[in-house]
């Protein structure tokens, strides 16, 4: 590997272990990353660019040019806080497909260190937090923000981990020579109930939602499946453990009933009283507070429908237009909608939400193709499609994964999705890299 390469090695694992911790350590690892990008885009440059770079372009440019709009033609809903920051967060996002476009002989094992480092590094985050303030604080009741002082971003994260691991059991889960299984899976197990732990402490009843959707609709259907079509005992076995951890999953969630039921009585009240006088007349509450905000979302769409409102924080804007009405809580400030697909559909119109789902569409695509041919990355199937229902209902509760706090992580999945979909040249990614100066 040549020096670039070795450079990009160690900025693709710096921002890979703080992309759920610490914000610098990340820019620094991009940047780190930055020369062996150029290099590898100059080395390909008479390939032509594919489906996904084609969409990425056309994304920049919409981008840009929608800001453009906005700030130098007016076209836009006035009031909008801080649209350079909204924009800037959505560019950053793209950085994953130059990262993806960096060298590499085994795609696969890249994507198993990015989310490894993830994942340590968040596990750090979590035991910083858990020495400062004791073990005890996880069952104390108090809804915790963890390192990141976010319990949303610290329930997504926890999630996604904890998924991760379950629905790619299997894989680490196999005995192989020289190594020591049992470490492994102890470790493994461990994470998994340190993860669903953390989720359940941060008490987003988004996250809770979401994580008990895919867990419900998965673990019946893999479990039936894995035991019918397994015969070895060592499948049957790794079904087994899965059901375990399953169980120890739920077992925790169960625990914390109470919590969740505390934070859910004041919306089902608000839901059953909305069901008989109608949303303007329902009390305030989370639920209906989102509904309001939903409603506003789809009330405007009308005015802008093809390029959307414009970028930035939606505070002055619901201040001025939506809270007269009432049925908004005092001293709370909404900069966005509550919704990732209705404040993409507000933000940048149906040109924009065309362009991401393309690209996403494009990234699943070409991931299942490469499934079909190698059986290290079909076995990542199913946790791709877990960790992306999971984000899909996440999101549709709230809007975070382009923020400056999570827009790193946002990068890691779409970078791990462009990898698992990428092309098994070993000899081409060599050549590459031989060609760096």
């Amino acid at each position: 590997m040549t020096l670039l390469g070795r450079v990009s090695l160690i900025g693709l694992s710096l921002l890979a272990l703080f992309s759920t911790w610490r914000t610098a350590p990340a820019y620094v690892g991009i940047a780190m990353c930055v020369p062996a990008m150029l290099a590898s885009i100059w080395d390909q440059r008479r390939k032509g660019p594919d489906a996904i770079t084609l969409v990425v372009i056309a994304l920049a440019l919409w981008l840009t040019g929608r800001y453009a709009l906005q700030a130098w033609a007016g076209i836009g809903t006035a009031g909008l806080g801080n649209p350079e920051d909204d924009v800037r967060s959505w560019l950053y996002i793209l950085l994953f497909a130059p990262l993806a476009a960096l060298p590499v002989q085994n795609p696969m094992h890249r994507v198993r260190m990015l989310w490894l480092l993830a994942m340590t590094g968040f596990a750090l985050g979590v035991g910083t937090f858990l020495f400062e303030h004791g073990l005890d604080v996880l069952w104390s009741g108090r809804r915790l923000g963890f390192h990141l002082n976010r319990p949303l971003g610290a329930g997504l994260y926890a999630g996604c981990f904890a998924l991760a691991l379950l629905f790619t059991l299997r894989n680490w889960w196999r005995r192989k020579e020289g190594g020591t299984p049992w470490l492994k899976r102890i470790a493994g197990i461990g994470l998994i109930v340190l993860f669903a732990q953390v989720m359940i402490s941060a008490q987003n009843r988004s996250t809770f939602l979401a994580a008990m959707s895919v867990l419900v609709f998965s673990a019946g259907f893999i479990a039936m499946r894995r035991l019918r079509r397994s015969r070895t005992s060592g499948a049957k076995i790794a079904t087994l453990a899965a059901s375990f951890v399953a169980v120890l999953v739920f077992g925790l969630m169960a625990s914390s009933l109470d919590v969740i039921k505390k934070r859910s009585a004041i919306d089902q009240n608000a839901i059953s009283a909305m069901m008989i006088d109608g949303l303007e007349e329902a009390p305030i509450s989370s639920a209906t507070i989102r509904l309001r905000l939903w409603q506003f979302s789809i009330e405007q769409f009308a005015d802008a429908p093809l390029i959307g409102h414009g970028f930035g924080s939606l505070t002055a804007v619901i201040d001025r237009e939506l809270r007269p009405l009432g049925g908004l809580a005092k001293g709370e400030r909404y900069d966005h909608v509550h919704n990732g697909f209705l404040q993409m559909l507000w933000t940048q119109g149906l040109v924009g939400c065309v362009l991401w789902s393309t690209l996403l569409g494009i990234l699943v695509r070409d991931a299942l193709r490469a499934a079909k041919q190698h059986p290290e990355r079909r076995a990542l199937i199913p946790a791709m499609w877990a960790l992306l229902a999971f984000a899909a209902i996440w999101s549709f509760f709230d809007f975070r994964l382009s923020h400056p706090d999570m827009r790193f992580f946002t990068i890691l999945m779409l970078l791990s999705l462009r990898l698992l979909g990428r092309p098994d040249d070993a000899s081409q990614n060599v050549l590459a890299e031989n060609r760096h100066p």
